[in-house]
């Protein structure tokens, strides 16, 4: 049975915690009327690209039936920082709005940014890049991958993989913020060795390959590499490939006519996910 997403508890694990009230009756989860002008930006939004069509189709509905959620914000001074809503926040001003309604909380900077990732997230809201940064903004306020992991309520396979996008090569960075590659075009020009990764994003974009063919591309021509005695044979290294294509982690083959087959994982739920993909008791 697939696991439920742990996203919603999250964001309503952290949205409930106790916070003391700051004097002013802004520790209160209630609805408040802010002035836009009394509003800034994010410090930490995941989120940085906003479509202008999107938001002025979002302005329209605003000014004929009003910002129907409250933003989320924190007392930044005599302002509010946005934790979460900025994309109404910015329709609000092109609808012409002065005021919004929103809910303040006194959060610090860890929490306000796992709620603006759990949020953009739930609304698949964030871009590969955008995601990545987040989580390793994350990192960066001390926690650990797996930390990050349950902030979000993701695996840490898939903040692991997330984060891994981050080491593009600049050309396939900007293809991939701007959309002339997907993610998984990206990974697979992260699949390559160092030295061709430029030259597979080149051919990703001159022959217009789909992630399947761009995951097939092979390099001819390479120069020889020294022999290793416990490398695989050349016929199993198309085998290696498509076997760690299929189980998402390194494959590697040994021997010939005899030898073994060895699968790496890099933690427990990485071994239970591997062991229930090979059938391991599929049938207790």
């Amino acid at each position: 049975m697939p696991k439920k997403s742990s996203l919603g508890r999250g964001l309503d694990a952290l949205l409930s915690r106790p916070l003391p009230a700051l004097g002013t009756g802004m520790g209160e989860s209630r609805v408040q009327t802010i002035p836009i002008a009394r509003i800034v930006q994010a410090a930490y939004q995941p989120r940085q690209v906003f479509e202008p069509e999107a938001l002025a189709e979002l302005a329209g509905s605003i000014r004929e039936k009003g910002v129907l959620q409250p933003l989320l914000l924190r007392p930044r001074g005599e302002n509010f920082e946005i934790v979460a809503g900025e994309r109404r926040w910015r329709a609000s001003q092109l609808a012409g709005l002065s005021e919004v309604p929103a809910i303040v909380r006194d959060l610090g900077d860890r929490e306000a940014l796992e709620i603006a990732i759990i949020e953009n997230l739930q609304r698949e809201d964030l871009g590969p890049l955008e995601e990545a940064r987040a989580y390793q903004t994350l990192l960066e306020q001390g926690l650990n991958q797996e930390g990050v992991a349950r902030a979000v309520g993701k695996g840490r396979s898939t903040v692991s993989n997330a984060l891994r996008l981050l080491t593009l090569p600049e050309p396939a960075l900007r293809a991939l913020e701007e959309g002339e590659i997907s993610a998984g075009h990206a990974r697979a020009v992260l699949a390559q060795p160092e030295g061709d990764r430029l030259w597979a994003l080149d051919q990703i974009r001159t022959r217009r390959l789909s992630v399947r063919e761009a995951e097939a591309l092979q390099r001819g021509a390479r120069a020889p590499r020294p022999p290793a005695a416990a490398s695989s044979p050349r016929a199993y290294r198309q085998v290696e490939l498509a076997l760690s294509r299929r189980t998402g982690t390194k494959v590697r083959i040994t021997g010939e006519e005899k030898g073994r087959v060895e699968l790496s994982f890099g933690s427990r739920e990485e071994l239970e996910r591997l062991l229930e993909l090979l059938g391991y008791g599929a049938e207790e």
